[in-house]
């Protein structure tokens, strides 16, 4: 009975994380939730820790090796935070803490759960409903500043900058947060029920169309990687069950895969010109000549086009630069507390600034040193070890193959973004890919019901 009830109260607890994660630039960007954002922060971390602490006990996952790294992971950062900046209340205040012990908890309940899909779909029902209201919201503010002769820059709730919708604070983060939506939806259709179905499907539609309209590469090659490793072992596991040969089945489903994601690309390509289109035609039927001239500059990325990649490599340079500084940079790095930008990166340009490293592992690297970084990469290499054998078993379930296909497609973002490593949730994406690792962890005694 106990176990059912923090089952249950596990379930609701992700669905209120859903919400948090889909609502966080409110909190952290916006002057509508910011007076409370830390007590929410806090709530959540706390609640996560006792749930993380029932299922490490009654699962027993104190003997395993990753349990402990996650456990010494979280000391070494505050033990570093401390000896760089001194104990006060602030070195508990680090949102970094509550943020990743929230992920974990998702992490460590997907191992132990009865129904680990009941979780996840509660997670993924209320950040689906609310990305997608809010989404629309966004799209629809955008539409509205076209009116005037110079476009309002609300990168909050919605305007078009450099050609692409910009919402929930900048362009990227929108799009991840409509790329996790799209991950999230598409394992709803997969695994859900019949009414499921139907709401993901209409809500996929709408995810299709805001993350087209924004435009973003990393997460539209994310996205169609996703779909492409899915296609790839769902038509793998059929050819086994049919009985067909295994080179046969594998280059069929190796062919199905890049069709797939072939498809996933040129489709993002489309909701731009639609939209164009639509709001052209309607400008001509009001006379409206201002939006008629502002719509021209909403226009489709080139999917070749390699200039941001070259951007990020003078970042790249920069960050390796300023990680190398010293030792003791080297070593432990700057610690989660520091607020200091990359700065550098553009020769003459001083006045430019990065927030991060834009790449996941010399952001790892440039935050908690090498020390750090071999710590997150031997927890890389252990949850990828266990996805990549569960991928390749055609006798998994369905779900399961999907959820090893999202956490590579997250994965991919990590070459030009923050990817899984995240100090706040506010591209979501970490979510998707710690309940996936979590999924590759679960015991195989524990995943009879899944199927």
């Amino acid at each position: 009975m106990k176990k059912r009830i923090i089952e249950k109260i596990s379930i609701v607890f992700a669905g209120m994380a859903g919400v948090f994660s889909a609502l966080e630039t409110l909190f952290t960007n916006g002057n509508i939730l910011k007076s409370v954002d830390r007590i929410t922060y806090v709530f959540f971390g706390l609640v996560s820790a006792a749930l993380i602490l029932y299922y490490i006990i009654s699962g027993r996952l104190y003997k395993k090796a990753d349990t402990w790294i996650v456990f010494l992971f979280f000391l070494y950062v505050f033990i570093t935070t401390w000896a760089f900046y001194g104990f006060s209340k602030s070195l508990f205040a680090i949102r970094f803490y509550y943020v990743w012990l929230t992920l974990f908890f998702g992490y460590f309940a997907v191992r132990q759960v009865e129904r680990p899909y009941d979780l996840i779909r509660a997670f993924s029902f209320t950040n689906v409903s609310v990305i997608c209201v809010y989404g629309v919201s966004i799209a629809a503010h955008a539409t509205m500043t076209l009116k005037d002769a110079v476009p309002e820059a609300d990168r909050l709730f919605g305007c078009f900058r450099e050609g692409r919708l910009c919402g929930m604070t900048n362009a990227n983060t929108m799009a991840f947060h409509c790329m996790t939506a799209m991950m999230f939806s598409i394992f709803g259709i997969i695994k859900g029920s019949r009414i499921e179905k139907i709401f993901y499907g209409v809500a996929g539609v709408v995810l299709w169309f805001l993350l087209g309209l924004n435009n973003s590469r990393t997460a539209n090659y994310a996205l169609a990687l996703t779909v492409a490793a899915f296609a790839f072992a769902a038509l793998r596991k059929y050819f086994v069950k049919k009985g067909s040969k295994k080179l046969a089945g594998f280059i069929k489903s190796a062919a199905a895969g890049v069709a797939a994601a072939l498809c996933v690309i040129l489709l993002l390509m489309v909701p731009t010109p639609l939209y164009r289109a639509g709001v052209t035609a309607a400008a001509k039927i009001t006379g409206d000549q201002q939006t008629l001239d502002n719509v021209a500059l909403v226009y489709e990325r080139e999917i070749t086009d390699v200039d941001t990649l070259n951007d990020r490599q003078l970042i790249w340079k920069r960050s390796v630069e300023l990680i190398f500084k010293n030792p003791r940079r080297m070593l432990f790095g700057i610690s989660m507390r520091s607020s200091e930008r990359l700065y550098g990166a553009y020769e003459g340009r001083h006045d430019i600034v990065m927030p991060f490293a834009h790449t996941m592992l010399l952001e790892v690297f440039r935050r908690f040193g090498l020390i750090g970084l071999i710590a997150w990469i031997v927890m890389l290499c252990i949850w990828g070890g266990k996805a990549i054998r569960k991928f390749f078993d055609t006798s998994q379930d369905i779900g399961v193959l999907y959820l090893m296909s999202a956490a590579a497609g997250v994965l991919l973002t990590s070459i030009t973004e923050m990817g899984p490593f995240a100090f706040t949730t506010a591209m979501a994406a970490p979510y998707i890919f710690f309940l996936s690792c979590g999924m590759a962890m679960r015991n195989d005694e524990n995943e009879k019901d899944l199927a």
